[in-house]
């Protein structure tokens, strides 16, 4: 099942030298609701910010 992490602006990936691989999630280090290495997969978060999303603006 894929998670949401894995398209979320706050995720910084975080791979050892033995090429494990972790998901940080980034809203852990201000809010600490939010776990650091949230178990995956994650199919629901209240802070999930898609981070192919791009801002626009409206056209004058």
């Amino acid at each position: 099942m894929p998670s949401l992490c894995e398209t979320c602006q706050h995720l910084r990936e975080m791979v050892t030298p033995k090429r494990s691989r972790f998901l940080l999630c980034q809203l852990s280090q201000t809010k600490p609701d939010y776990p650091r290495y949230p178990p995956q997969p994650v199919v629901r978060c209240g802070g999930y910010k898609c981070a192919d999303q791009t801002e626009s603006t409206p056209a004058s």
